[in-house]
Parts: C-alpha cells; sequence; structure tokens
C-alpha cells in the first residue's frame, strides 16, 4: 500500500516485484530449512530420497500456518521475539563452529600440503559402532519414505532396512534390559573375578527398572512418586554408562560421556542392543587383551 501511494506510476509494479523477491527469499530459506531437517531425519545421510524433503517442506509449513492462524498477530510477535532470543547464544555456536573450522584447516596444511584432496576419513575415527545408536529400527522411516528402494550409496555407508534381530532386540531390551546387561556385564570382566560384581550390579539395575516403571505410574495418583522415579531412571542412567564407556575402551571406539547419556537414559533400548550387536562382531575380546 505505501508502495502503491508514495511512488506513483511506479507503485503496482513495485508491490508485485517486492512480493516476488519475498517469495524467493522464503522459498530458499523453506528449502534450506527442510534439507537441514532432512540430513537430520536420514541419520545424517547426504543422499536421501526426495520425497522426505518434500514432507518436511510441507510440514514446516504447516507448523507456520497454524502458528499464525492460532495466535494471530500476537503469536508472530512472539515468533520474532523467539528467534532474538535464541539468536544471541546460537553466535556461540557459531563462534565454536568457526574454531574448529580454523582447527580442520591448520590440520589439513599440515598433513595434506602434497595433497590437496585430502580424505575426509581421515579425521573420523578409525572404529566405529556395527550399529549406530540411531540405527536399527530407526531406519524405519528411511525404508517407508524411500518404499523400499533405499539409495545404494546408503546401503553401503550400512543404512539398510532394520532386521528381525533389530526388532526383538529392541522389544527384549525395553522390558528387560538387564538381560543383555549382565552378558555385557560378562563378556567385559575378561578374567571372571568380577562375577560377583557383576550379579549384583544387574540385580540392581533390575529393581532399579522396575522402580521407576512403577513409580510413574504411581505418579498418577500422586505426583510426589515421579520424581523418585526419575532418581531411580537416571541412576539406571549412570550405570549403564559406565558400561559403556569401559566397553568403548575396550575396544578402541572413540566418543565422550554426553554421548553416551543421550544413548543410555531415553535411548537405554537402543544402547544395549548396540554393544550386543558390536560384542557378536568383535568376538573373544579376551584374545585382543592378550
Amino acid at each position: 500500500d505505501i508502495l502503491a501511494t508514495k511512488i506513483a506510476g511506479f507503485g503496482q509494479f513495485l508491490s508485485g516485484l517486492s512480493i516476488f523477491t519475498l517469495a524467493i527469499y522464503f522459498i530458499t530459506s523453506s528449502d534450506s530449512g527442510s534439507l537441514v531437517v532432512d540430513t537430520l531425519a536420514s541419520n545424517g545421510a547426504e543422499e536421501h530420497h526426495w520425497l522426505q524433503r518434500v514432507f518436511w517442506a510441507f510440514t514446516e509449513g504447516g507448523v507456520a500456518t497454524g502458528l499464525l492462524v492460532a495466535g494471530g498477530s500476537d503469536a508472530l510477535g512472539a515468533l520474532q521475539a523467539a528467534s532474538i532470543v535464541f539468536g544471541l547464544p546460537f553466535n556461540f555456536l557459531i563462534i565454536i563452529m568457526c574454531w574448529c573450522i580454523l582447527v580442520m584447516c591448520r590440520t589439513l596444511e599440515e598433513h595434506g600440503q602434497a595433497n590437496e584432496n585430502m580424505d575426509a576419513r581421515l579425521f573420523m575415527p578409525k572404529k566405529t559402532w556395527k550399529m549406530p545408536v540411531y540405527g536399527g529400527i530407526c531406519n524405519v522411516m528411511e525404508v517407508l519414505f524411500s518404499f523400499g528402494n533405499i539409495n545404494k550409496t546408503l546401503q553401503a555407508s550400512g543404512l539398510t532396512a532394520p532386521t528381525a534381530q533389530h526388532f526383538v532386540g529392541f522389544a527384549k531390551n525395553a522390558l528387560f534390559p538387564f538381560v543383555t546387561l549382565y552378558s555385557v556385564y560378562s563378556a567385559i570382566d575378561l578374567k571372571g573375578k568380577n562375577k560377583v560384581t557383576n550379579i549384583i550390579g544387574t540385580l540392581s539395575y533390575a529393581a532399579l527398572h522396575v522402580g521407576w516403571i512403577v513409580l510413574f505410574i504411581c505418579g498418577t495418583i500422586n505426583y510426589g512418586f515421579v520424581a523418585l522415579a526419575w532418581t531411580m531412571f537416571f541412576t539406571n542412567t549412570c550405570i549403564l554408562i559406565s558400561v559403556r564407556m569401559t566397553l568403548r575402551g575396550m575396544i578402541g571406539i572413540s566418543g565422550n560421556i554426553v554421548g553416551d547419556f543421550v544413548a543410555c537414559s531415553f535411548l537405554y533400548p537402543q544402547a544395549l542392543l548396540q554393544m550386543e550387536i558390536q560384542l557378536a562382531a568383535e568376538g573373544d575380546l579376551s584374545a585382543g587383551d592378550s
């Protein structure tokens, strides 16, 4: 309206041009956002089915439309305020990313002066888990959106359709995690000197596992039980973190306590299955220790 009234003879043209340029800006921004979300939803894979990207684009647009329709101008103002509030902390993340890029460039300069096309896998851990914690049954979405035709490149990188072992193992570890925990305890106890300790640890984990489930159910009657349930849940998480860190150290898999915490807390069925599959692939750990 301002363009149409203030600039005589060019108002309609400039209004149309403004709408066109704004559309290009928002469409390209949405496309970039959909690509990022699609990459995250594809377990970090760079090549994925185009239908997934379309799905996330429409999902993002639907969420934004729903917010604006439900809240009107207030919702738009809140969204603008949120972008400013969360934008400032994100600057620190960008600074860290810049520092990481600087370290990478210095490493390339030290080791790759004679080879401009150095393989990026040089900076990756030499040994990784046979099944990522986000693999297994989590690959169901990739199978669904690709209609069962997973990209061959993704299959070569280990992203395959979940098997019966993944489904059965996940269900077993969700309901009876202490069974797999004891088998892992036994595998990492190379000389069998800690059998009593392993049994006590497994029984403690089992009691805490049943306890936090029961207390969460009791929380529907009295919310005070929920705090004790969370305490038991995170105590189990600490037990599982200790086991996972020990196993990582024995077989030489890089990692950190943050990743162990995420895997051993809310993704504990996957973490246990991951360790079970890794132990089956490694065979007898005592052979490597000797």
